[in-house]
């Protein structure tokens, strides 16, 4: 692909998922959910070994800032001696709101606590809380750094995160209809299966709306694909 340079960005990704809720290995009397499946429209084709957890969700005291959370985290990663990815987030269900740290590249459940400990140590206090819920169905929105290079018109890719690439829209759509519209997709998409998820992007100019699409076959055909087929259900 020919690459039109790399940045980094602020924004913005939502996205339902299915939780459960860590019972082990956490801080006792501590909420922390897991996503076992976070890229379901794919993973549900190509199943994920459950050695190490892919997604967690830890719940904390209150509303950190962004930067109160990446400057902990600097701390925490003095702190510990293996791989974690930390950032900002909310989970939303039934009628239900809480402030979390979504973790993800942890190896190994046996890390938790500790990771929870770390954050502790740095005045990211945990949550004290229990939920009698086994299965949660959860709405949500994560703020983070894209590390994106652009390789086309509309169309970015991931430097930071494997499998990882963004579609531009043509304009903010509501999370609830580009639901819709990502199920319209998929029931006319015949190559390989994808996730979606939608969120935006900001540039010192302009406010990039997107869907990132995670699979294991992102070359620019695919993309180019998935861009013209989700331009036409949105113009329907």
């Amino acid at each position: 692909m020919q690459t039109n340079g790399q940045c980094e960005f602020y924004g913005t990704l939502e996205k339902l998922e299915n939780f459960t809720i860590l019972t082990q290995n956490i801080i006792p009397g501590t909420l922390v959910f897991e996503s076992l499946s976070p890229f379901t429209g794919y993973y549900d084709e190509n199943p994920h070994d459950y050695e190490n957890p892919l997604y967690l969700y830890m719940a904390v005291d209150k509303t950190y800032t962004v930067f109160d959370i990446a400057r902990a985290f600097q701390s925490v990663l003095n702190d510990v001696d293996f791989e974690l990815d930390a950032a900002k987030a909310f989970v939303k269900f039934n009628d239900k709101f809480y402030n979390v740290i979504r973790l993800r590249h942890i190896n190994g459940y046996e890390h938790v606590r500790e990771i929870q400990e770390a954050f502790e140590k740095h005045g990211i206090k945990p949550l004290r809380a229990i939920l009698r819920q086994k299965e949660i169905h959860a709405h949500v929105t994560l703020k983070k750094i894209f590390c994106l290079e652009k390789i086309a018109e509309g169309l970015f890719v991931d430097r930071c995160e494997k499998n990882h690439a963004y579609i531009e829209m043509p304009h903010m759509i509501p999370f609830d209809e580009l639901v819709k519209i990502t199920d319209k997709v998929r029931h006319n998409w015949f190559e390989s299966r994808f996730d979606a998820a939608m969120g935006y992007f900001l540039t010192s100019r302009k406010v990039f709306e997107i869907v990132r699409i995670y699979s294991d076959k992102l070359d620019m055909k695919y993309l180019e694909g998935l861009k013209k087929l989700y331009l036409q259900k949105i113009e329907r």
